[in-house]
């Protein structure tokens, strides 16, 4: 194997797309409503001249209001989950050494549990076939600010906990996120660098 591929982050910008995809570290935020994790991970890809993902069930819950109120049904759910690995595969190529994803199907499972009380069969398939170097999860410990579509003050803590037992039970590594923006800013930028020990490329510290 060349040097370039056992460490590609110092040559970065000699990497073609299908190499930067496969490459690329991914970070995943993730939260109950209202954490900040849109915040975090708007703020994390500023700091590490990075892409990020959006959350693309926030658009669909938003564009849902607007047309129907009818109960939420399982097909949707999974049509979030395909989406959201989409916008993350289509981001990969652009982004630099590593991607920052706010939510990703994972997550979609605890929505599905959250809004229609049970697991979903075809959105954990969805999540399996993803891979993510590290979990940034946001603490419940914040205010609750509602909006047009957060209406689940009352769940917010068992949705925390839910997301806490979920990512002790898988196998990627994970950290905690509390207290002020900065603290939860400065904890995630030193879980994210650890990804880079031992490469020639030192990513950004907090200043």
């Amino acid at each position: 194997m060349s040097k370039q591929h056992e460490d590609p982050y110092p040559n970065w910008a000699r990497l073609g797309p299908a190499e930067r995809a496969a490459t690329a570290k991914r970070i995943c935020v993730v939260g109950a409503e209202s954490t900040g994790t849109t915040s975090l991970a708007r703020a994390l890809a500023e700091h590490y001249r990075t892409e990020w993902v959006p959350e693309f069930g926030r658009a669909y819950t938003e564009a849902r209001i607007s047309r129907t109120q009818a109960p939420w049904t399982s097909d949707e759910f999974a049509v979030i989950a395909a989406e959201q690995c989409r916008l993350e595969d289509e981001a990969l190529p652009r982004c630099n050494r590593l991607l920052i994803c706010d939510t990703n199907a994972f997550a979609t499972q605890l929505w599905h549990r959250r809004y229609l009380g049970i697991d979903s069969e075809d959105v954990a398939a969805i999540a399996a076939t993803r891979h993510y170097d590290l979990y940034l999860l946001a603490g419940d410990e914040i205010p609750f600010v509602p909006d047009r579509i957060r209406d689940g003050e009352h769940l917010r803590h068992t949705m925390h906990t839910w997301f806490e037992q979920a990512l002790a039970a898988q196998n990627t590594r994970w950290r905690l996120l509390r207290g002020t923006h900065e603290t939860r800013m400065a904890t995630a930028i030193a879980a994210i660098n650890t990804l880079f020990d031992g490469s020639a490329w030192q990513p950004p510290h907090r200043d």
